[in-house]
Order: C-alpha cells, then structure tokens, then sequence
C-alpha cells in the first residue's frame, strides 16, 4: 500500500502534562519553597566545591523574601547560562546536577522536573541566572496565559538580558494565585533547612546553620559506651556512643559509617522510643519517615547516600533499604545495652518482642520476676540455684496461694510470670531452657461447670463462639462455661492429634460480667471480639489457617483494590454514650441502641442507610476506657481484608505533610497502611510542640461496629478529621496491604471481591 511507509510525529498535550507534573510535585507554596531553596543550597554546594572552599563560608548566602504573592528566592551559586536554562531549568527530565561534580559536592535533586512543575501554584515564573565568567546574565519568564496560548503545544519562553542575578548566582521569582501564610511558610522552611551549612534568610531572619550533631537535652544525658564504639552489622561498621537519660531511655549519638570497608558521611542521633526519623543529605531535610522498629526508633541521621524519590515526601529504595538496616543494627545495640541493668529492663519492657523474635533469650540474666511469696528475684539467680540442684522451678499467670505454700514448703521456686505477653512468652523460654522449670498453670481445670445461664452469657458465647469462628476460622473447639480454679476468665486445652480443643469460660469473671452494663449494643459486639483477640489470640493462632506458625498473616487471600473519595459532614458523627441518655444517633438513619439499660430485646442488626462515617464514644464512667473519636475503614477495603486488621498487635498513626497514616502490622512481614490525605498541612500539638511532622502509638484497639471497621482518632488529630459546626472536611483515602514474606502489594478496588 502507497501509505504503509509514512510517520508522523507523536502528540503532546501539553496542558495535560503540566498539570500531573505540578499536582504530584509542587501543588502548595510550601513545597515551591522548599523545592526552589533546595535547588539554591544545590547551585552554592558545586560552587564551594569548584572554589574549595565549605559551603558554610561567609561568601555564600541565599535570600528568601515573601511579599504578597511574590516568592522570591536568591543565591550566589554557580548561576546558570542561556544555555543551561534552557536545556535544563525549563527542559522536562534534564538535569544539570548529576555529574561527578555534583555528586562530590552533596547534591540533593537530580531528577530533571524543571522549572514547569512550579506552576502548580504559579500564576507565572521568571528565572535570572548569570555565571561568574559572564559579562551579563539571562532573564527567561513564562506564565499561564503563554501556556494557554499554545494552544496544548509546548510554549515559547521568554528570554533577553539581564544584571538581576549579578555578579553571580540565580534569582527565582514565584508570581503566586494565592497569598501565602507567611509564618507558616518560615516555620516550614525552618524545618527543612535547619541544619544547612549556608547563609539562608527569609526576609531577613536566619533559618540555617544550626548543628545537626548536637544532643538535644545533653545535660540530663550520661554516656554509658565508655568512649566512641564500633558496631559491626553484615557489610556495615557504624561509630557512636550510647546515652541514657535519668529515666533510662536510651540515645544514641551517631558518628560514622563505612559500607564494605568504604567510608560514608552518617552523623545524627537516634532515640529509642517511636516516632519518625528526620532524614537529611548534609543538612537539608529530605522527609521525615518512619522505620519499622520493634522497640521504637526516632531521631535524625544525615547520609550522603540518603536520596529522595521525586515527590520529596518519602525515600527511594535503596535509601529506605541503608536506613532500614542502619537502624536495626542500632536497634541491636540498644536492646543489649538495655539488657545489662535491670533498671533499664524495667524503663524498656518493648524489649522482650525483640528478644523473642531474635532468639536473645540467654542474655535474660538480669531481669527481674517476681516469686510466688511476694518477693523478686532475678532470672540469673534462678538459674544458679537450679543448677546446683535440689530445687524445683515452676511459674504460672495466676497466684493460687495453697499450692505456692505447700511447694515452697518443700523448698521450690515459683515464679509468677509477667503479664505482658512478650515478656511472659520470654521468661517462660529461659525458665524451662535454662532452669528446668514446668508450668503450675497446667493445674488449671474448671472446677463447676454452669449449668443455667442468663441470657447475657448465652450471647457472649455466642458472640465468642461466632468470633473465633470468623477470625480465626478455627472449627474443632468446644466451648465449656464455668469457673476455672485460677483467677482467670478463660483458658484453652489442648489434646492434640485432631480432637476438638476446649475452651474454658468463667462468664461470671468480673472481666466478663461487666460488659453487661453495655446492652445489647454493637460496643458490646466490638468489645466481645476484642476480648478475643486479647485473651484467645496467641492461643488460637497456631490452628488458624490465616496464620504461618511465626504468628505472621498470610495475605494471599487479598486481592488489588483502589482508592475512594469521602467527603465529611458534621451530621456524619453518631454517638455512643454510657451514662445519662445513652443513644447512638446519625443522621441518615436516627438509628438507637440503648447502652447500659439492659434493654428486653434482640441484638439489633445494622441499621439502613449509610453507616456513620465517624462515631464519638463517650464513656462518662469509664467503664470501657474507650472514650474519643473513630473513624471508618473505607467499606471496599474493610470487605476484602477488614477482618484481619483487629489481629495486628503493633499499631500506631503517623503524620507528614499533608497526610494522616494510620499502620496496622503483625510485625513479622505484613503491614497495612490506611493513609488519609487533607487539604491542609497537618500541624499537630505533641507534648506542648506544634510538630509538621509525628508518631503515635494506638493503645486503644479498633472497633468493630455498623458492619465496619474504626479506627481511633488521637486527640491532636481531631481538628484535621473531626468536622465541627458547618465545617466541611474533605478527605482523599488510600488503603494498602505490603507482605514482605511473599513480596506483594495489595491496594483496594471499588468493588470488592469474594474472599476465598
């Protein structure tokens, strides 16, 4: 055919483009601040270093200055040509900054966005740059109404001359839609440039050159390494030194690193306690993130290998990969620390689910446990004494005084174990390996069986039975009410082989029978099925199938699902009182439960229309310890996995920039992400500090009510969630599952599909 060899050139809409760019980099005047003075602290780094001279010398100096909608920003870098701007400041994946040079002097940007991307917030943009060999400089601007003038083509910038950025150096000028918050803007910009080397102003007040080594609180800290320490880690070798503060929590002061023998810029500190770590290459802040940490890690660490993905709100994946393992090396480190005084065991009780999990258990020497007569004693001591023999060691949950007496009379140890479940898991590990100890809790039998129940235990049963049924798809159990010989609401035997497990319940423990006051209401559903989790959880996870034997989830069953938008109103809240007049009000339905009377009906199923998208528990007699806000799973999500996220025991919320995060993990391989994006930066009160960025560990567990799942709303996140009066509170949710055993990633659909 006459036609089979013709081309044609492929289409650009260029509007459209320009509008991803600008969306996903640059959609608010914080990050064209942030992005423009990075570019600026970039441009003077190559030029000390063609100078040899430290960026932190008094001949270099960048200029922020905010009036009205005029953002501008100024620097004595190396200055760009006619050339360089337009092959690289206003050319779409071109950069000048990823040469040798740039690398040596410590850049930070190296993706190419260019200057289109500032026209997220941009009404119009000059940019004069001028190099120290140039008789004069050149002046390039481009606004939005030459963009629409070419009509979806790529547009003409406009060039000429111009002495605006001599002798040397860049001038970006940012002709804003909106009039930024000026403090705002400096509080922000503070935040990321801190720790910089250079001169930076905005409008006039210092915002740089503080020193990011320094110890904050140094004079409440007490350095117990005994000089500067070499830690060894697989390929890395770090150098620091550990403090402990008068409470005995733990810091440690970072000094060096080399990878495979080759020596790389690391400084900072970390603090073993959660929250997020602030990330920086040579003083500029790259993100704040958080790491997964057994027993909490937060701090600052500044890395020449540190290296943001293009968005600049998170880490590529090599540097999540260094960081990651940076801080379990330190994680390491700190847990020995804490293992050799007992006081520091006592301050740092998240230690034992590290322990468990790395198999530490012969280094338990110096942890206290108390005995059965009221008196404590340490594991080590234990230990010896059963090693010289003559001695029996037992341990168990529960105090029964009759059987301490008589086996103490006869000269044995009886050890009451923790009630942390780690912790108890590893005291019971290092008394029956290293001292021959047996359980006394195998005494444990129901001593009266209940013959009539009342209708409220008949529907807790019923409830449990349902419960374990759904979590944890165990079918071979018997359920068996009575009062067990121990002080304890609940206990699982086993039989092996196949026969059928019996699961004993004292629905008469005060546990247990002070849920009656809730009604028949969906708190007391929610509170039965947290009560299973916490009591027959551990127990029943071995004949699960949803569990591999490390007590990790298997996700294989999720399949790929998608975001959704909400939008919240005020009359969106429904509300659980107990006391006073106890209704649960929305307004799509005025649906009631009655809380606290023990109403003579059913359980009510879920009430029509809309379920509430936030609920409010008020519990004015703190019966429930459950008070504050909840906000809901989105249902898609909550239909394809929301019955796995009760059973993740580390859970906690974050908050960075614009986004809320809520993590629900196992904390073997498998974590959820419920991330909730606002249209306002999420500045939040931490212990009396305003703070762009945080974390907070849930110590309330969800709630399972109105066919859903809720989680809670911390008190300093509620401004950002809650709606109040005729406010309006528009939220955009993503909801994702990450499986590190089996390498998979799952987000929801808008139709949810059957789960095998």
């Amino acid at each position: 055919m006459a036609d089979e060899h013709k081309s044609f050139k492929a289409g650009i809409d260029f509007p459209s483009v320009l509008r991803i760019i600008s969306k996903q980099i640059y959609e608010t005047p914080l990050a064209f601040i942030r992005e423009n003075v990075q570019n600026a602290v970039d441009a003077v780094r190559i030029q000390a270093y063609r100078d040899q001279m430290q960026s932190s010398d008094a001949g270099y100096r960048i200029d922020i200055t905010v009036e009205d909608r005029v953002i501008r920003v100024r620097d004595n870098g190396t200055g760009m040509s006619a050339d360089d701007l337009r092959n690289f400041f206003w050319t779409i994946g071109a950069s000048g900054k990823r040469t040798q040079e740039a690398l040596a002097a410590g850049c930070v940007g190296t993706f190419g966005i260019g200057g289109f991307a500032n026209f997220g917030v941009c009404e119009a943009l000059e940019v004069t740059s001028q190099t120290e060999d140039a008789a004069e400089g050149t002046l390039t601007r481009l606004s939005e109404k030459d963009i629409d003038n070419a009509g979806g083509a790529i547009p003409d910038v406009t060039m000429r001359s111009s002495n605006d950025a001599a002798p040397r150096g860049t001038l970006v000028v940012g002709y804003l839609r909106e009039t930024p918050n000026i403090d705002q803007l400096r509080n922000y910009l503070r935040d990321f440039v801190r720790y910089v080397p250079t001169a930076i102003y905005f409008n006039g007040d210092k915002v740089s050159q503080r020193n990011l080594s320094d110890l904050e609180d140094r004079e409440n800290l007490t350095e117990i390494s005994g000089g500067s320490q070499v830690w060894h880690s697989g390929n890395l070798t770090i150098t620091g030194r550990l403090y402990e503060d008068r409470g005995h929590a733990l810091t440690a002061s970072i000094e060096g690193l080399s990878i495979d023998g080759e020596a790389v810029n690391l400084v900072g500190h970390l603090r073993f306690e959660n929250g997020p770590i602030d990330v920086f290459k040579r003083g500029f802040k790259l993100c704040a993130t958080q790491v997964g940490s057994t027993i909490g890690v937060s701090g600052r660490l500044d890395c020449d290998r540190f290296v943001p993905t293009a968005g600049r709100d998170s880490l590529d994946g090599d540097t999540t990969s260094l960081l990651g393992r940076i801080t379990q090396a330190m994680e390491r480190i700190a847990v020995e620390a804490v293992l050799e005084n007992p006081e520091r065991i006592a301050q740092h009780t998240r230690v034992f689910r590290y322990i468990v999990r790395q198999g530490l258990t012969d280094r338990l020497s110096h942890v206290k446990v108390n005995l059965a007569d009221g008196t404590e004693t340490l594991l080590g001591t234990i230990r010896k004494r059963a090693e010289q023999g003559g001695v029996g060691v037992f341990f168990g949950t529960a105090q029964k005084q009759a059987l301490n007496q008589i086996m103490q009379a006869r000269g044995h140890i009886v050890v009451l174990l923790s009630a942390d479940r780690y912790r108890r898991d590893a005291e019971t590990r290092y008394l029956q390996q290293y001292c021959g100890a047996k359980p006394f809790d195998g005494m444990i039998d129901c001593a009266e069986r209940y013959a009539e129940l009342s209708r409220f235990e008949r529907v807790f049963l019923s409830e449990l039975e349902l419960s374990i049924s759904k979590s944890y798809e165990v079918a071979n159990f018997r359920l068996i009410p009575g009062k067990l010989t121990e002080d304890i609401p609940v206990f699982v035997r086993e039989h092996g082989g196949s026969q059928a497990i019996d699961i004993f319940v004292d629905v008469r423990h005060q546990e247990i029978a002070k849920l009656e006051d809730l009604g028949y209401t969906q708190l007391l559903y929610s509170l039965i099925g947290t009560f299973c989790r916490e009591y027959l959880g551990p127990s029943l996870k071995k004949f699960s199938p949803r569990f591999f034997g490390d007590g990790a989830l298997n996700l294989e069953m999720l399949a790929k699902r998608r975001s959704e938008l909400w939008i919240l109103l005020k009359d969106d809240i429904g509300v659980v009182r107990k006391g006073g007049k106890k209704q649960v009000v929305t307004r799509s339905d005025i649906h009631v439960v009655n809380v606290g009377d023990r109403p003579a009906q059913p359980p009510q199923d879920r009430p029509p229309g809309k379920p509430p998208r936030i609920i409010h528990v008020l519990d004015e007699q703190h019966t429930t310890n459950l008070a504050g806000y909840y906000i809901r799973l989105p249902d898609t999500a909550f239909r394809a996995y929301g019955d796995l996220l009760p059973e993740c025991d580390s859970r906690g919320v974050v908050w960075a920039g614009n986004k809320i995060m809520y993590v629900a993990s196992d904390a073997v391989s498998a974590a959820f992400q419920y991330e909730i994006r606002v249209d306002e930066v999420v500045v939040a009160n931490l212990n009396g500090v305003a703070r762009a960025e945080g974390a907070i560990q849930l110590e309330q567990p969800l709630q399972e009510m109105f066919d859903g799942t809720y989680f809670p709303i911390p008190q300093a996140l509620e401004q950002f969630l809650v709606p109040t009066g005729e406010e309006e509170i528009r939220l955009e949710l993503h909801c994702d599952w990450i499986d590190m055993r089996t390498a998979k990633h799952w987000t929801p659909r808008d139709v949810a599909a059957p789960v095998d």
